[in-house]
């Protein structure tokens, strides 16, 4: 049997006035994440674990940051 291991890792800064995402729940805070999509470091983690694993390239690849149509996007549906 093969065995493959993803480790998935995202870190964003934190701002004031932004909602916080974290595994798809908006939480209570008075900062919040940015980035490019919802800035939710938990999901996006998961996907790079998941892509490493399946030897796929990491979020960025699939999902840039420099493409307009994923600005603002909400990380659970993408």
């Amino acid at each position: 049997m093969k065995i493959r291991v993803g480790m998935g890792f995202d870190v964003h800064q934190l701002e004031e006035g932004r909602d916080f995402f974290l595994g798809g729940i908006k939480l209570p805070a008075t900062k919040g994440a940015t980035g490019h999509s919802d800035a939710d470091v938990l999901i996006h983690a998961i996907c790079d674990a998941l892509l490493g694993a399946a030897n796929l390239r990491d979020i960025g690849f699939h999902y840039s940051n420099t493409d307009p149509q994923w600005r603002g996007r909400d990380s659970k549906f993408f």
